[in-house]
């Protein structure tokens, strides 16, 4: 039997929370409204090891369980084709038989239920072996407590919960140790004073762009060309820089000096003075004035870190930033006037005393470090030597586990295969069942009881026949019409058929050697009334108490999904002389919940509508169903107490005091629940808003104490 149900991530049920159903009994019956999430749990039954069920559970979890589902997928599976497949009974009146098969039956049923108490039993071992484990785990974690706080505290990290604490223990072997804590924790503390932290390495300063100071360049005299004929007057004045920056300005037609129009073809023979080849050397000149730029600006980066901060480093650094300053001017002179000559203060020497403090400072640094690195092979190895004795320690408590351990596995296996041997005895009882069977089944039984049933509810036109060939199966035929009759059935007969012979296949095999044991399933009914006239409700809830309900006996467990009232009190009304059902509630508002409930819970249909408006001020259902619910709530109130005349004078008056509500009372007022509009042309709907509303419908028509108590107001 399912104890429980878990419920999530599919259809309407949330993604992050798991919806649980339980503890279920005997015979468990849904009440939803249609949307809500009922035909989910049927749907998850009959297949749930599907992908789409991966959340979900059962509990306890069976692969041997056989459930049988009614729904709109067995109609669709079984009624598409143009024939069924027949269902074998028991032939009535062979007496011997049905006795032999009876006994058969009892022996299965009783090898069964050694088998459920030995796996029973195996695994009450299982469960001792978790709870012996689970003790010993809080034993040595006890164990532990002490050397939580002290020095020795960083031999614990890693190990950090019980189940790693025991797995590190068992990869442990025992040796005999002489040690003991206290001096452990002294030469740990001793190591630990001295700090743990390795010194960093101080860099080098590197400063290859060096090679700029000394370059050739910067000695050239850099000028024009030859080529042209004022080349020797601008070599004689020696201010080829000045006239070379006069380029960049604008050509003018006169001396900008004595205001004469300049000869034809001046400006050329200037540019001609400033020849590619100057071009080349000044764009050197910019390049060697680049790199110097940039690893200037890389050094005095460095020189920012931590390990420079010293008085020593810093009057070296300022040395060094000097000449980097008059170095880096002296490139910028030269770039601006090529022509000029340039020497530059080579930094090599500083670098070299710069590098040399460094390098006396690593020595200590290495040697301090060695030390460090010496401590922590010194602590890794009083860590290795605390776990030996830890472990020692901890033996008695390992070695009493192991043994009621062990102890507790020899007896789990020997329940393990004496289920096996009694489910090889069950197979052979299933064989004798199937063969018993075979012998005294047939399907024709099935057909006289489905045409009776058809008969009985009124349904006449066609029939349930045995087809014609090889194969045991049925078919539906009219007087008329041999084929594809099921498409020519009203929605109502569909169901009915269907129905019919569902309760057929619970009660008997589809397979004529079916060796499983019809007490062992589990039925789920999904709305069997739906497409139905209430005239044919009374007729179902009779069937099911007749066919699977009773003998209490006849099934495992059953299932019962609605959305009627009707059938939920019919139903109610056959389970109320059991005293084994539980009765549970669908709401949906974000997602599906369901919620146990009593037999006075749900009423009828007037007080259904009250709680689905409570559902919504509650938030376990839409706020979109309080429109529909108030409409059916006056309608049948103010019919029953015959003052409709007053209804329409209060709506009409609260619509012209709430002009915003005006679409709600126009909805509420008609007169068809066919006529009907968008729920959306209310916006946003606001419970508390629209319930003050409605109270005051019934204030103003005088039963302000009829909405009190209905809302559960009243004191």
């Amino acid at each position: 039997m399912i104890k429980n149900l878990i419920l999530r991530g599919v259809s309407s049920y949330s993604p992050e929370l798991n919806s649980q159903v339980g503890p279920l009994t005997k015979v468990n019956m849904f009440y939803g409204h249609n949307g809500t999430g009922k035909t989910t749990i049927g749907n998850y039954l009959q297949d749930p090891a599907d992908l789409l069920y991966h959340q979900c559970q059962t509990q306890p979890a069976s692969a041997e369980r056989e459930v049988l589902v009614y729904n709109h997928t067995f109609m669709e599976a079984n009624f598409q084709a143009s024939s069924q497949a027949g269902i074998f009974t028991l032939n009535e009146g062979n007496i011997e038989a049905e006795k032999e098969l009876e006994a058969a039956e009892l022996a299965l049923k009783q090898v069964l239920t050694e088998h459920q108490a030995e796996v029973a039993a195996g695994n009450a071992f299982g469960d001792s072996q978790k709870a012996n484990k689970a003790d010993m785990l809080d034993q040595l974690w006890a164990l532990k407590k002490p050397f939580e706080t002290g020095p020795l505290r960083y031999c614990l990290v890693g190990p950090n919960t019980k189940e790693r604490l025991g797995d590190k223990l068992r990869d442990i072997a025992l040796v005999t140790s002489s040690e003991d804590f206290t001096a452990l924790a002294t030469e740990a503390e001793q190591l630990q004073s001295a700090g743990d932290t390795e010194l960093p390495a101080i860099p080098t300063l590197r400063f290859a762009e060096s090679e700029v100071e000394t370059s050739p360049l910067l000695s050239e005299v850099i000028s024009g060309s030859g080529d042209s004929y004022l080349s020797a007057l601008i070599t004689d004045l020696g201010n080829s820089d000045w006239v070379k920056h006069a380029l960049e300005f604008h050509e003018r037609e006169q001396c900008p000096f004595c205001q004469q129009t300049l000869p034809a073809g001046f400006y050329d023979e200037i540019r001609k003075v400033f020849d590619k080849t100057y071009e080349q050397r000044v764009s050197q000149l910019k390049a060697l004035k680049n790199r110097y730029d940039g690893g200037v600006a890389r050094l005095k980066s460095q020189f920012q870190r931590a390990e420079y901060r010293a008085p020593e480093y810093q009057a070296l650094l300022a040395r060094l930033d000097a000449l980097f300053t008059q170095n880096i001017q002296g490139l910028a002179a030269k770039l601006a006037s090529p022509s000029m000559i340039v020497a530059l203060e080579a930094t090599g020497a500083v670098l070299g005393e710069i590098n040399a403090l460094i390098a006396e400072d690593q020595l200590k640094i290495d040697a301090f470090n060695l030390k460090v690195k010496d401590k922590k092979t010194h602590l890794e190895n009083i860590k290795t030597r605390f776990w030996n004795c830890f472990r020692a320690s901890c033996d008695q408590v390992i070695t009493s586990a192991r043994k009621v351990h062990s102890e507790l596995g020899v007896k789990k296996e020997a329940k393990r295969k004496l289920a096996d041997e009694i489910r090889i005895k069950a197979q052979v009882h299933r064989d004798a069942i199937a063969l018993s069977k075979a012998k005294i089944t047939n399907i024709d039984q099935s057909i006289d009881s489905i045409n009776m049933s058809l008969a009985v509810l009124g349904l006449k036109g066609f029939l349930v026949v045995r087809e014609e060939g090889e194969l045991p199966r049925y078919k539906l035929q009219r007087p008329d019409q041999q084929a594809d009759v099921f498409k020519t059935l009203s929605e109502g007969e569909k169901t009915l058929i269907s129905f019919l012979y569902f309760l057929e296949v619970c009660n008997g095999e589809l397979d004529e050697k079916g060796g499983k044991l019809k007490s062992e399933r589990i039925i789920v009914i999904d709305d069997p009334i739906s497409s139905l006239s209430h005239n044919y409700i009374y007729d179902i809830a009779s069937m099911i108490h007749r066919r699977v309900l009773s003998p209490k006996e006849r099934f495992k467990q059953v299932f019962i999904l609605t959305h009627n009232l009707f059938f939920f009190h019919e139903m109610l009304n056959h389970l109320k002389k059991s005293d084994e059902f539980s009765l549970f509630r669908i709401t949906k508002a974000a997602h599906s919940v369901i919620t146990p409930m009593k037999a006075t819970d749900v009423q009828n249909d007037y007080q259904s509508f009250w709680q689905a408006i409570k559902d919504a001020q509650a938030g376990r259902t839409s706020a979109t169903v309080i429109p529909n619910m108030m409409r059916n709530i006056l309608e049948y109130y103010f019919t029953f107490v015959h003052r409709l005349d007053k209804l329409q004078a209060a709506l009409a008056t609260l619509a012209d005091e709430d002009a915003d509500f005006k679409a709600l009372y126009r909805y509420v007022n008609r007169e068809s629940h066919a006529d009907a509009v968008n729920i959306t042309d209310f916006g946003e709907i606001e419970p508390a808003h629209y319930l003050e509303r409605f109270r005051q419908v019934f204030v103003k028509t005088g039963f302000e104490e009829h909405y009190e108590k209905m809302m559960g107001e009243q004191t």
